[in-house]
């Protein structure tokens, strides 16, 4: 079955094509659009503001146990009503919380004291960022006043550290990493935690008096329920434009900041390169790889980053996903630091920048800062892998590409701004451009549009020259029980995607989303629920119908830290010149309610087609089943224990050749057990095991059957963002066996061969200066 996405963990990329003409017809609807909203256009740039709050100057650091029995003669400025965001809305926070503002030349502080009850308290010691599920507070700085953006700390009852950015449009990104410090402790009725954020890792207008955003914040993790000083309500599509107005009434300088992050990569490895079965090849290779990364903070607002021979070995592995029976890509996140320092810069409705296209650099440097209303960055780096793809014979092969992405935003308004972004990959006589155009505009609280055009271009020596064009246009209105999206994507069939996650070229689609949750003021069971609708049509600049869907969902929120989602979807999709038609249901269940165990649960049932049949056949519609449990065990506030399961196999719905009815063609099991245990808040130890056995049907599916087990075992060292020590060793088996003389490879029923063993030690240590 082909699981409904509503429950899939994901990042959808929605695609359209645009001829110049439909850019241009596309480009006047918006302006039309916006125009006739013109008496909305003009937000009230202090419709969320009160007076500022005035943060007290701190003549020593706060000292966490000088909260723990009581409050010190200067604690800062009190903060103590917090409300609920959810499940409530601006109903009291269930548990007395209080937040202790204050600053000094260096550093900006919050202290929390929380009173509850210890038992119900939910604190685990565990490797940064890794708290979810935890009690936590939060503190979110808006450090431009800009009401479009804010750092984002959050920390458990340990002090375990949890760093991201907000940014409205797009979200929460908790990819970015900066030093501060935290410390917490569990008291007799609660708990206390202080954060230290220092100026040098914040950015900020030059100015004699600052005026910044502030929201100050309480999870209790038992319930989900999350509350906030000033309140903030989802009624409203903006978080940062209703944080509060603090004023630090000095001229703060955040001092030099230049940081030196060396690092050293040294591994052997060991692997079967069987491509060839019938002459299979070990390969062995030593490898002793430093790399140098370095930060010039040049202002309070601009940073220069500098990158070479980058250590891009992944620590983590992706997570596992069902990857068989696939039409198009399956997105793996970017896990690599230097990539996901400030890509937030360089996202865009359409993701016109997807940096795991850049496999192998070997230097690059990264520029980013802000000007007044305006925002700007740009990276240049190589990527020696593209030389290697390329034919032997081509003149380039071997050589590095050279890459460029600059992108510059100018905020014109509460929530509002537009941008423009330029992708470049070269090689020799080769190259790939985009220029795009994009735009957001907050209407009011709830609306909101946003808008994107794009050109290609795409030569091979002076020859060869593709041109195309993208086009997408959103409107959308966001509320807490109201949510209304619709959407054209446009995408011209020779539109450029070499450094884009665009699945598939020659769409026009369009989307409807509608959703409405009801809220229960005295919930016994759930505290909201509502349907939801959704419908996509998707058809190719020849007005021919490519796909279409439509879900229906039904959701459902407990107050029990629990949600069910009832899913049933009806689709059709055209494949090779056939025409499909499926449809499916499902159910999710997510639910952290016991303090031990945390559930994801999706299963269902579903058409799906055979996109890959045995020679000789033809596709064909077939019914298909899908199941996927994970479930994260905490026996111990210091040990984790996740067990993921996904389970998916396909069965003939009518005889295939000569074959019964219900004819199984695949069958895929993944399985992953992932233990770790943390000593302390640095020092932790982990255990990965992930099997995979595909079981194919040779007389049905083109599909290679096989067994795969991996095994890594890691100890790290985690100081803070750029100070760390990993050691580690993996190993590789398949179900397959060398024999004969001269060697060659056969498959087997078991696991017989170690294909593949590595070991390595990473370490990387930040200076600051």
């Amino acid at each position: 079955m082909h699981i409904p996405t509503t429950f899939k963990k994901k990042i959808r990329q929605r695609q359209a094509y645009a001829t110049p003409v439909a850019m241009k017809r596309l480009f006047c609807s918006a302006v039309l659009l916006v125009s006739s909203l013109g008496g909305l256009l003009c937000t009230n740039e202090s419709a969320y503001a009160a007076d500022a709050l005035t943060i007290p100057r701190a003549d020593k650091p706060p000292v966490l146990a000088d909260y723990v029995t009581g409050l010190p003669v200067e604690h800062g400025v009190e903060i103590n009503t917090f409300k609920q965001y959810k499940p409530g809305n601006g109903t009291p926070a269930s548990q007395d919380s209080k937040a202790y503002l204050s600053y000094d030349d260096k550093h900006f502080y919050a202290v929390f004291v929380v009173k509850a009850d210890p038992k119900t308290i939910r604190a685990n010691i565990t490797k940064r960022e890794n708290i979810v599920g935890d009690d936590e507070v939060v503190l979110e700085l808006d450090t431009f006043n800009d009401k479009q953006r804010a750092f984002v700390f959050h920390a458990n009852p340990h002090g375990v550290q949890f760093d991201g950015k907000r940014t409205e449009g797009i979200g929460l990104d908790f990819n970015f990493d900066t030093q501060w410090q935290s410390e917490g402790q569990l008291t007799s009725d609660g708990f206390v935690v202080s954060m230290s954020i220092p100026f040098k890792s914040l950015r900020f207008n030059s100015a004699d008096v600052q005026k910044w955003g502030i929201a100050v914040g309480r999870i209790v993790g038992g319930i989900n329920e999350w509350s906030f000083w000033p309140y903030i309500t989802d009624k409203d599509a903006s978080f940062v434009a209703q944080m509060a107005e603090i004023q630090i009434p000095a001229k703060l300088v955040p001092g030099r900041n230049f940081q030196l992050n060396p690092s050293l990569f040294i591994g052997q490895k060991k692997l079967l390169s069987s491509s060839n079965s019938t002459s299979p090849v070990w390969q062995q290779e030593n490898r002793s790889r430093p790399g140098l990364d370095a930060k010039w903070v040049l202002s309070e607002a601009m940073a220069l980053d500098l990158t070479l021979n980058p250590d891009f070995s992944e620590v983590e592995s992706d997570e596992p996903q069902a990857l068989v029976n696939k039409r198009y890509e399956v997105l793996f996140p970017e896990k690599r630091p230097f990539f996901l320092e400030n890509a937030g810069m360089f996202q865009t409705p359409q993701n016109l920048f997807f940096s795991r296209r850049i496999i192998e650099p070997k230097g690059g440097a990264r520029l980013t800062g802000r000007e007044g209303n305006w925002s700007f960055g740009g990276l240049i780096i190589d990527d020696a892998a593209v030389g290697k793809l390329l034919p032997a014979q081509h003149t380039s092969y071997g050589d590095k590409a050279n890459i460029v992405v600059a992108r510059v935003q100018n905020d014109f308004s509460n929530g509002s701004n537009v941008g423009a972004m330029l992708t470049e990959r070269r090689l020799g006589n080769i190259s790939n451009s985009v220029l795009s155009f994009d735009m957001r505009h907050q209407l009011d609280k709830n609306w909101n549009i946003n808008a994107q055009l794009a050109h290609s271009q795409t030569k091979d020596g002076a020859t060869t020259s593709l041109q195309d064009d993208l086009g997408f246009l959103e409107v959308k209105h966001t509320g807490r029980n109201f949510l209304w999206t619709s959407q054209y994507l446009d995408i011209g069939e020779n539109f450029d995607r070499k450094l884009a996650y665009l699945p598939r070229n020659d769409i026009r689609q369009f989307t409807q989303q509608i959703r409405y949750i009801w809220d229960f003021t005295d919930p016994k069971i759930f505290n909201q629920a509502g349907p939801q609708l959704k419908a996509i049509v998707t058809r190719d600049h020849q007005n021919r119908v490519q796909d279409w869907s439509l879900e229906t969902d039904l959701i459902l929120r407990t107050k029990f830290a629990t949600d069910i989602t009832l899913v049933n979807m009806n689709s059709y999709e055209l494949y090779e010149g056939i025409g499909f038609q499926k449809y499916g249901n499902g159910i999710g269940i997510v639910s952290e309610v016991l303090d031990w165990l945390s559930i994801n649960f999706v299963t269902g049932t579903d058409k799906l087609i055979n996109y890959v049949p045995a020679k000789g056949q033809d596709p064909s519609l077939n019914q298909a089943r899908d199941f996927s449990l994970t479930l994260g065990f905490k026996p111990h506030s210091q040990l984790r224990i996740d067990e993921t399961l996904l389970y998916n196999d396909l069965h003939s719905m009518k005889p295939i050749a000569n074959l019964p009815v219900d004819s199984a063609i695949y069958r895929d099991l993944v399985f992953r057990s992932k233990i770790a245990y943390q000593y302390n808040r640095f020092l932790g130890v982990r255990l990965v095991l992930d099997y995979h056995n595909l079981q194919t049907n040779p007389l049905l599916s083109g599909i290679k059957s096989g067994k795969q087990l991996n095994k890594d075992l890691q100890l790290s060292y985690v100081l803070g963002p750029g100070t760390t020590i990993y050691a580690g060793y993996a190993d590789h088996q398949e179900n397959l066996a060398t024999i004969g003389n001269p060697l060659r490879v056969v498959q087997t029923d078991k696991l017989d061969l170690m294909t593949g063993r590595s070991v390595f030690v990473k370490l990387n240590y930040l200076f600051q200066m």
